[in-house]
């Protein structure tokens, strides 16, 4: 398995010393987390350890679906400003969320608006050497808002509509309670990245795997039986694990 680690797991206090016991426990790449205050030094702490880098793009108060032009310009500066930082440390990948209709009435105008703003970013990240990757997302269960993607149909079509690669979420997929093997299957080449965690497929828990409902159970059998070489990128919880417990983990040492 090709183990990454998402910085997101570690918490705010980062440090370069984290960084070379990620690389000593066998991880070989990390997923940086840009809403970290000091993200952009996380970029050369991976560097100094020789780890592969990806991104999470922000998505907090950045909504891709959002009506407001003020909106969409900070989100193109802000990933901009992430897509020639990653071009610079020979970064391969960014992840980016859909984001939601404000309510589930307005979906079809929401949706025109994150596929003509997905794939102008795609092209863009395209223009620095960068893979932009559409992560699946979990539905709100009360239908206030529409998610973009709330299913596995939505967020193909969307895929293929935009020209995008994908980055699957086990534990969103989980929950949303998608068949891992089918999805998989169905995405083909179109899954370049893809984030492991459990839960007990009621909510986004990002447990180690084993420790929920064991959701991605046969995920690496599943992963090499489609040729997927791509990375695997354990997105754990930093309010539940220290980095040490995370390191230490039976799956990580697997």
């Amino acid at each position: 398995m090709n183990k990454w680690l998402s910085i997101w797991g570690i918490g705010q206090d980062v440090t370069a010393e984290d960084f070379t016991k990620i690389k000593e426990a066998g991880f070989v790449g990390v997923e940086v987390w840009a809403e970290h205050k000091h993200a952009v030094q996380h970029f050369e702490y991976a560097q100094q350890n020789g780890l592969e880098i990806g991104l999470h793009l922000p998505f907090h108060d950045l909504n891709l679906a959002s009506p407001f032009q003020a909106v969409e310009d900070l989100i193109f500066e802000e990933n901009l400003k992430w897509f020639k930082l990653l071009q610079k440390y020979n970064g391969g990948h960014a992840v980016i969320h859909g984001g939601s209709a404000m309510a589930s009435e307005y979906r079809e105008e929401a949706e025109a608006l994150l596929i003509k703003r997905l794939s102008v970013q795609r092209a863009i990240a395209r223009e620095h050497g960068v893979e932009l990757l559409f992560e699946n997302q979990i539905p709100d269960g009360l239908n206030y808002m529409h998610i973009f993607p709330s299913s596995v149909e939505e967020w193909l079509s969307i895929l293929h509509e935009t020209n995008t690669k994908a980055c699957l979420d086990t534990g969103h997929l989980a929950v949303l309670g998608a068949d891992l093997r089918e999805t998989i299957e169905k995405l083909g080449d179109k899954l370049v990245s893809v984030h492991l965690s459990d839960n007990d497929a009621k909510s986004d828990l990002h447990l180690m795997p084993g420790e929920g409902n064991n959701t991605s159970e046969g995920l690496e059998d599943i992963l090499q039986a489609n040729g997927y070489t791509g990375p695997v990128v354990f997105e754990i919880n930093p309010y539940k694990y220290t980095l040490e417990e995370i390191l230490q983990h039976p799956s990580v040492k697997a």
